[in-house]
């Protein structure tokens, strides 16, 4: 599950309507983390034109999704996976800037909780991740 799915999940049960928030991520026992795509070309013209295509992509991508993305979620959920590097609020002059605009969307699809577990801070309830897949069914009498 990458973390840009993570940040848009809720908790849908009825006792969590009051959340805006994802479930916390409480544990994490396997993670990948996928290299940059634009860094994988061998040196040709054709690949360089496509890395920068690529790149201006990505840097257009975080941009849009930025204003959207719940930041405090996703400064949790990075420490949760063992990435300390994002700053704790995004200043106008760093949403424009590219580097960081290239590692956020790195972050946000590069990212991925594979095995581990979520946790609804209003309800407790427990959502088990495997294989990259979170069980958010609930039981019926959560959903009254």
């Amino acid at each position: 599950m990458r973390l840009l799915t993570h940040n848009v999940m809720r908790n849908n049960a009825s006792a969590a309507s009051s959340t805006t928030s994802p479930p916390r991520i409480t544990a994490a026992t396997k993670i990948r983390v996928d290299e940059f795509a634009a860094s994988a070309s061998d040196g040709g013209d054709d690949d360089d034109d496509e890395a920068m295509a690529a790149s201006r992509r990505e840097v257009e991508f975080a941009r849009h999704v930025l204003p959207i993305l719940d930041w405090e979620a996703l400064v949790h959920a990075a420490g949760a996976l063992g990435l300390s590097s994002l700053p704790p609020s995004v200043s106008k002059e760093l949403a424009e800037d590219v580097g960081f605009l290239r590692a956020l969307y790195h972050v946000l699809m590069n990212v991925h909780l594979v095995d581990g577990m979520l946790t609804c801070e209003v309800t407790g309830r427990e959502f088990p991740v495997t294989g990259g897949i979170v069980n958010m069914m609930l039981e019926e009498h959560e959903c009254e």
